[in-house]
This record gives structure tokens, sequence and C-alpha cells, in this order.
């Protein structure tokens, strides 16, 4: 039977407890394998004086003890021991994923918000498997939902893979915003982290083994004491958050342990992190991936193209961040080349040379925003945000940048756009008019009695279709007329979403960038404008214009039918002087 890991290490610590009694006794440790020797000759080195050797076998509760307690001068000296093959990494003990924000950061707030989004997200992740099998349901309840998914998923296959990306992405989100919090507001909890997870308190001695029997090599693992802000946090791939001090760093990942029932695990590693040279080198190799492919590829005429440039205007700023910042980590090495790949071939070698220099503009719009919103920053990270892993596009973004500024973190979620002319205009979210005045929108109230009213007078022949909708309108419109500033300030941001919004008018060359979550000037209400079924909300002295139009989801040969409101945002560029 093969031996795992969790053997070979617990072989190991006892071979070297045995051999380390036995020679500091002065009897002989030649019969030992040579790794268990030059073990045993390390520690000696280190400490000549050791009177008596404890092993963490000899203690009630041994994964609670250090491997071996030597004891020396009066002192009680605790070791780690770890035998890893030669390329190998130490492999950590795996904090428990609803525990580890208690127990390593000090923080039970973090852990209940954690632990609430991740109960919030497993059940949207239970939900989903069991619609892609019978379609939408209303079950709700765990069990029920487990049960059906015990009996058509026993495993995971290619046709669930991705839901199982998708929550596994979703919390690896939750968890780097709150560790974000944690580092920018509480060094304590954070340097605790540190100290447990790297072991600073404690001596930790690495015996690396090869394929020859004198091929062994002994080494302390210390990444030293650093300052406080010298810890940097970061993330990569889909799944994984980490911190490091210089190129030591640890990596904590979320996983399945095996089916898509099992249990939720976070597995913790070791990693060298690259210096500025290497993050240098890998984007450039990224950059130069993307001019060849832009170079070589090959046109294939499709004719609805509208989705395959907004994909490749993604991928081509998330190109111009990388040329721009050559030092940038990106969180998934050659996205934008993989994004690029998928699209390309659907624009002609026109439309693509005006789409790559006019994104060239958007760079430079959306750093203006940034630096109003934070003067002095640094780009730390940069992603796409896959499109099958999140709910709501206006609130996550389409791309993500990790910003330190003034050695805190924060995460800026920008959404792209790419439209032909100025003055284009940009469907936001389209609410229902019996949500448009609540707590999700403008949080003034309902038009329930309103829609009602109109329903009955139409039913009796005193409204028409287009009668019936100028009333609403017009009521709508008085609505909001009477609203205060805030209240049409949070309803445009729930309306736009909170990411940025970054706009290239790729045929004019021009990108522009705005944050709706944050309007700085008077909003105006234009009732019954520029249509009387329509109403207009303009700011920032007209140049942002946003128009709520009432609508029958179905035609008039469907009588009454449920009533809609198509949301369209409109940027009134300026001309260029």
């Amino acid at each position: 039977m093969k031996k795992n890991s969790r053997m070979i290490g617990d072989e190991h610590v006892r071979n070297v407890h045995t051999a380390l009694t036995k020679y500091i006794n002065g009897k002989s440790v030649d019969c030992y394998d040579n790794s268990i020797k030059q073990t045993v000759y390390f520690i000696c080195k280190l400490y000549p004086n050791i009177e008596q050797v404890e092993c963490k076998f000899d203690f009630v509760s041994p994964d609670q003890t250090n491997d071996l307690i030597l004891h020396s001068n009066g002192l009680e000296i605790p070791i780690n021991l770890f035998l890893i093959k030669k390329g190998g990494r130490i492999q950590p003990k795996n904090p428990g994923a609803k525990s580890f924000l208690g127990k390593y950061f000090l923080n039970e707030s973090l852990q209940i918000k954690f632990n609430k989004a991740f109960a919030n997200e497993y059940l949207n992740y239970l939900k989903s498997l069991v619609n892609s099998k019978i379609g939408k349901h209303i079950i709700e309840d765990e069990k029920e939902l487990k049960k059906i998914i015990r009996n058509k998923f026993p495993k995971f296959t290619a046709e669930i893979n991705n839901f199982r990306d998708s929550f596994l992405y979703r919390i690896r989100e939750v968890c780097f915003k709150l560790l974000s919090e944690n580092y920018n507001s509480d060094s304590i909890g954070f340097l605790h982290a540190y100290n447990s997870f790297f072991m600073t308190k404690d001596v930790n001695i690495i015996t690396y083994y090869g394929k020859e029997f004198y091929d062994v090599q002994v080494e302390i693992f210390n990444p030293g004491y650093p300052q406080y802000e010298d810890i940097k946090l970061y993330k990569i791939g889909k799944s994984t958050v980490g911190f490091k001090f210089n190129r030591i760093a640890l990596t904590l990942r979320f996983k399945f342990e095996s089916g898509p029932l099992s249990s939720i695990k976070l597995a913790a590693s070791y990693e060298e992190f690259e210096n500025v040279n290497e993050i240098e080198e890998i984007n450039q190799s990224t950059i130069t991936k993307m001019k060849k492919l832009m170079e070589s590829y090959n046109y294939m005429y499709v004719k609805n193209h509208s989705n395959s440039i907004g994909k490749c205007h993604e991928a081509i700023t998330y190109f111009w961040f990388v040329s721009k910042f050559p030092s940038i980590k990106q969180v998934q090495v050659d996205e934008c080349v993989e994004i690029m790949n998928r699209y390309i071939s659907n624009l002609s070698k026109d439309k693509l040379n005006i789409l790559y220099s006019s994104s060239a503009t958007i760079v430079p719009a959306i750093l203006e925003k940034l630096t109003l919103k934070y003067n002095n920053f640094s780009l730390d990270s940069i992603e796409l945000i896959p499109d099958s892993y999140v709910k709501d596009r206006l609130e996550t973004g389409d791309i993500q940048l990790v910003i330190l500024a003034n050695n805190q973190y924060y995460v800026e979620n920008v959404s792209l756009k790419a439209l032909a002319k100025k003055n284009a205009k940009i469907t936001t979210k389209n609410p229902g008019i019996g949500t448009i005045l609540g707590s999700s929108y403008f949080n003034l109230g309902s038009m329930d009695s309103i829609v009602m009213e109109a329903k009955e007078k139409y039913n009796i022949g005193s409204f028409n279709h287009k009668e019936s909708l100028e009333y609403l309108a017009s009521e709508l419109g008085e609505k909001l007329s009477l609203a205060t500033q805030d209240q049409l300030k949070n309803g445009i941001a729930n309306l736009l979403g909170k990411a940025l919004m970054a706009i290239t008018y790729y045929e004019e060359g021009i990108s522009y960038c705005n944050e709706y979550s944050t309007i700085n000037s008077t909003i105006s209400v234009h009732k019954n404008s520029p249509t009387s079924i329509q109403n207009l909300l303009s700011w920032n002295e007209g140049q942002d214009v946003l128009n709520l139009r009432v609508k029958f989801s179905k035609g008039q040969s469907h009588g009454w039918s449920s009533i809609k409101l198509t949301s369209e945002y409109q940027v009134r560029v300026p001309e260029r002087k």
C-alpha cells in the first residue's frame, strides 16, 4: 500500500525522534537512512546541548503539538519537521474554511460575514445544479436540493464543472474582500495570521531528499519578521488568495474535497512569488502573444459581431493596461489572449485596427477617474471577470483592478462598453414598473395602485394602449419630480450599477469613464420627455442622461399585458476643441 504524505511525515518525525534521542545519548545512528542522519546532525549543530527530546506522539493531542520539543539549557525549543522530495514544497496544515478568519486573523465578525456569504453562495450553487437538470424550480430547502443532486450528479462532470468553478470563484472573491478589509484595518490580526501560517515562533527544519542515498539537504525555513507594510495580499487563478513577504508566499485555495456534495476545503501551500523582473517577463510574453494573434488571425464573416466587438474590447483593454504597467500582476496569466483568440476571427482587419487604436484611450480615461478617487495609488493586479461566474454584469464589471493606495487594498470593478459612435445609448437594468419606486431602486414607494387604476380604466375602455402608457409615465414622472437628490442618486446608481463604467467610442477614437455611485452634480427630472411615455433624468450639466420608457410587455393585439420599463443610459460627449 502506497503511503500518503501524512504517513510519510509522521514516520519521519518518529524516526528523527528515535535517532536524535540515541545520538544525544552517545549511541550510533549509522543504521538510519541518510535523510534521518543528516536531520539529526543538523539539529545537534544548531543546539549542541540537548538534554531531552519529546515527540508529538507522546502527547494526548499530537496534531496540536509541535513535532519535537527540545530541552536545552533550561529552554523548551519547538521544532517542526518537513521531509520533502527535491523540487517539492512544504505542505502546511489546511485551515478550516469556516473558521480560518477567526482562528488565524483573530476576527470573528469577519468570519461571521464570510460564513453568511458562503451559505448564500452554496445554496445558489445547489439551486443552479438542480436547475440545470430539471429546469426552473422553487426548491429552497438544502436537504431536498442535495437529495436531487445526489441522485443526478454523483460526481463532477463537464456538464456541471462550471457551476463548481463559479461557486469557488465567488467565495474566493468574498474572501479577498474580507481579507482586504482586515488588512486595511487590523494589523494585529493580520500579523497573527502571518506568524501562524509561516510558523515564525517555531524552528522549522526541512529535509530535502533526491534519488541518490547521499542526495540530502537540510535547511531552516524562516521567512523572517516583516514590517506590517511589507506583507502583501494577492489573488491567483480563480479560486486562490495568498499573502507574501518578499518572495515567500502562502496560498489558500478553495476546493471541493471530492464530489459535488463533498465538503469545501481550504488547501494551504507555500510558493515562491515572482520578483518584478519575472512579472515583467510574463507580461511581455502576454503582449507578444496578443500582437502576434492580432497580426496573424483569419477573418470569418458573421452577421452579428457586436458581442465579439465587446469581448475583444475587454481583451484589448487588458492588453493596454499590461502594456502601460509592465509590473502589474496578472491574476490569470494570458487571460486576455484566451478571450481574444475566442472572438477575434469575427472581426475584420479594419474593424480590429480601429478597435485596437481607439481602445488605447480607455486606460487614461480610467486612470483619470481613479486619480480623482485615490490621488496616489499603484495598480497591483488585473483580471477579466468571467461571464458565467457573475450574476449581474453592471454590478461586477468586466475587468477588475486591485489598487494599493496608502498601503491599503481597494478593488475597482470596471464595466467596459464599446460603442461605434458618440451619443449611442446603453441599455441598463430593466426593472418592472412595480419595483422602480421600491427599495431596490429609487425608494419612493410603489406604483402598484397606479398600475391597477390604469388597468381598470383600460378594461372599461376609458384608456387605450397609448393613453395607459402616457398616464403611467406621467405618474412616474411626478413621483420622480418629488424625490430628493439622494433618492435620485441612489436610484441611478442602482440602475447603472456600482462598477465604474468605461466606454470607448471606437469610430471616434475617444473613451469616457464615470462612476454612478458617486454623482456629485444636481440631477434634473424631465417629466414626459422626450416623448409622452418617457421620463428623463440628467446630470453633469446634461452630459449624462437616463431615459425611462414605459411599455407593455406584449403588443396591442394581446390587450393588457404586464408593464415594463426600458432604461437607457446615454453620455452626450462634448465635441473636442
